[in-house]
């Protein structure tokens, strides 16, 4: 009888798992019947929202049909989205009421944004992190012509850490390009950006900042956005905006909120996961691959450390079903950005520690060239791995 292997979750952590164990499962002979469930009949690659705010992609440059995952992969796709998980049965509830049992499951919901979580966040700004968001923003700033622009982080963590970095140093040098007098301000809870990424990285974003002028200002908590007057008031500062843009607080995905045993205790805006595999603490036959459950294991939310964990626990999940199988921890990361006109390459060592239980990556990162090279190989990159399902 087939192995039956569920992925919940249409995005990266999910598209990756299932072309990972389906073509892995026909290459060895194996009888795993791989069923992806998702909630879109797109598979989108948010990294290129911002490239649509600014212009530089068509909306049509983001996704692929996620139905090709069975032409080309083997996979059965359901698009229906998921309503809970009854881990205790091995069953996957689905909206419309479909049951869909499993031997193993791997979970990839992501993160949901919580714009209601602070007065006013949901009715002011703009943001691109959806694609709707991203058309919105780029209307906003064509019909921008100066003033002050606030790029707002509630609360840390938040989805791609060194998103609003790249967004200030890119907004800042354009306008300066383009001869509008705009001033830039990051206002954010964090100390120092993206500190984790060690002390090369966080020169570089001061560096970039300091030379276009951009203002970097730390709240001690986020109060509410004052849509009447374009004000963010938090505990210490208040900025007045012209243009705001901003980065949702993080949140669990409802379906794990209804599942028993897929709240985190220690964060309820997470869902467990155990290092250095990603299993489930639980449920051995379950992989928490999502940004959901990458703080559990020590790990930033972010789309290139959710496609390393994939690769991790695809590698022990096929590792259970052949008999023997490289076993993987979480490997390197290496990620591209922007950077002003340019971009750069980040590159960390990411190690676990059997005494914490959890992955390491602060200090161990280095920063690699800064070039339109790279910034070509960002957008490349993207843009390729929406070619495998066209």
């Amino acid at each position: 009888m087939a192995k039956k292997v569920v992925i919940i979750g249409g995005g990266v952590g999910g598209v990756a798992s299932a072309k990972i164990i389906s073509s892995e499962a026909q290459k060895n002979g194996l009888d795993v019947e791989v069923t992806l469930v998702t909630k879109e009949s797109r598979h989108y690659m948010p990294p290129l929202f911002f490239d649509v705010a600014m212009g530089e992609a068509a909306p049509e440059e983001t996704y692929a049909p996620i139905e090709n995952l069975g032409k080309y992969y083997g996979v059965n796709v359901l698009v229906d989205p998921v309503d809970r998980i009854d881990a205790a049965n091995h069953t996957v509830i689905t909206a419309s009421g479909r049951r869909l049992d499993y031997d193993y499951l791997i979970v990839a919901l992501g993160t949901s944004y919580e714009w209601n979580k602070y007065p006013g966040l949901a009715e002011a700004g703009y943001h691109n992190y959806d694609l709707e968001g991203a058309v919105k923003l780029r209307e906003a700033l064509r019909r921008f012509k100066g003033g002050k622009l606030v790029i707002f982080i509630p609360e840390a963590p938040y989805r791609c850490g060194i998103y609003p970095y790249e967004a200030a140093t890119v907004l800042a040098t354009s306008f300066r390009n383009a001869g509008i007098k705009a001033e830039v301000t990051v206002l954010t809870p964090d100390p120092k950006p993206v500190t984790p990424l060690g002390k090369d990285l966080h020169k570089m974003w001061f560096d970039a900042f300091d030379e276009l002028g951009v203002e970097y200002v730390v709240h001690k908590g986020t109060q509410e956005v004052d849509v009447a007057n374009n004000v963010v008031r938090t505990a210490n500062v208040e900025e007045k905006f012209d243009l705001l843009i901003k980065i949702p607080p993080p949140g669990l995905p409802e379906p794990l909120k209804k599942s028993e045993g897929f709240v985190w205790k220690q964060d309820p805006r997470f869902a467990p996961a155990k290092a250095p595999t990603f299993q489930h603490p639980d449920y051995d036959n379950v992989y928490m691959v999502g940004e959901h459950s990458m703080m559990p294991a020590g790990i930033s939310l972010a789309g290139v450390f959710v496609h390393n964990a994939s690769l991790v626990a695809t590698n022990n999940l096929l590792a259970e079903l052949i008999g023997f199988y490289p076993r993987y921890s979480m490997p390197t990361a290496t990620c591209a950005g922007y950077l002003k006109d340019k971009g750069f390459m980040g590159h960390c060592e990411i190690r676990y520690n059997p005494e914490t239980g959890k992955y390491e990556w602060g200090n161990r990162c280095y920063l690699g060239p800064i070039s339109s090279l790279a910034r070509l190989f960002k957008m490349g990159f993207y843009k390729s791995w929406l070619d495998s399902l066209r």
